[in-house]
């Protein structure tokens, strides 16, 4: 099959995950609806740090903190302006893409090692300002934030479901196209080699630059959507531990693969339930945070040994 036709059949299929998804939850109980909606936001982010790191070859530890822009974004413009949270999660992604705008100027004068402790550093700052800034609550947070609504009716969690994995059937329609285009072509080949890329005429930085701010766009809106959905955030849902996940879900599920940004997702989601439940059996003096030591071996294993993730290859541009 040619690209033009797998990408123009990957929309339709996306719609189709996402009415699959709208079924199931009509069917299963709210705690795994829930989970639904959880790996459906994770893949939404997930799939623009597959663009950033996985068809432009870059490294970004900070996704996290664009998630976390976008939901105080959304969050304080509902409560305290009163502002819709449809308009909050434009505002949102805009507000999260401007953040990764004014930092790529610095961090993406970076290489690799450097550059993942640029948006490492990113992160623990965003995490910092949220928890010491009085105006958005501090280490308390936001709350009672309002929730999205529909022709007058407030979305359910079945609802929600069906808006995440919507917005992620959109996020794979349109990544697959852009990946298939000359524009994602020119990605892959500043990641087989910036310099050979730099010869032929391509602005490298430039599509750096402008690949790090979609990535960042999307994790604003799903850090909006995730504020409406629990209607409170605070600093401890954005930090080290989450930007550690997201890494290993691109990794998991293959970093040039829009889809194993799904299927990460879900791996990993299903280990965060897995490491609960299991942890306090095994080790009862273990604290929350000692799942970081198992993600940590886990995206380390993964890196070693299936480099290439679940669904992803290197060597050409999957979706």
């Amino acid at each position: 099959m040619s690209r033009a036709r797998i990408a123009a059949a990957t929309g339709p299929i996306a719609i189709v995950l996402a009415v699959l998804v709208w079924a199931a939850a009509l069917v299963l109980p709210p705690y795994y609806t829930g989970l639904v909606t959880q790996i459906g936001l994770y893949s939404l982010i997930t799939i623009g740090l597959n663009l950033f790191m996985g068809y432009a070859g870059q490294v970004s530890l900070g996704q996290a903190a664009f998630y976390g822009v976008g939901a105080y974004t959304s969050a304080m413009l509902a409560t305290q302006f009163h502002i819709s949270p449809w308009i909050g999660a434009v505002a949102a992604a805009l507000m999260a893409a401007l953040v990764a705008y004014l930092v790529s100027f610095v961090a993406l004068r970076l290489r690799e090692n450097l550059l993942a402790l640029a948006t490492l550093a990113l992160g623990i700052v965003v995490s910092i300002a949220f928890a010491n800034w009085d105006y958005v609550g501090g280490t308390s947070g936001i709350k009672n934030i309002p929730g999205f609504s529909l022709f007058g009716h407030d979305l359910d969690a079945r609802g929600y479901a069906v808006l995440v994995w919507l917005l992620v059937a959109a996020a794979i329609w349109f990544a697959s196209n852009l990946v298939r285009s000359t524009y994602g072509r020119t990605l892959v080949a500043i990641s087989a080699g910036e310099l050979g890329a730099q010869t032929l005429g391509v602005s490298s930085d430039r599509l750096k630059r402008q690949i790090f701010v979609l990535s960042a766009a999307f994790a604003g809106i799903a850090g909006a959507v995730y504020a409406s959905y629990v209607t409170y955030i605070d600093p401890t849902s954005f930090g080290f531990l989450l930007s550690v996940q997201l890494v290993l879900m691109s990794v998991i599920g293959g970093l040039r693969s829009l889809w194993g940004a799904v299927i990460g997702a879900a791996v990993v989601v299903a280990l965060s339930q897995i490491l609960q439940n299991v942890i306090p059996l095994v080790l009862p003096s273990a604290r929350g945070d000692f799942q970081q030591f198992f993600f940590g071996a886990i995206l380390i294993a993964m890196l070693i040994f299936v480099p290439r993730g679940i669904a992803g290859k290197p060597d050409a541009v999957r979706t």
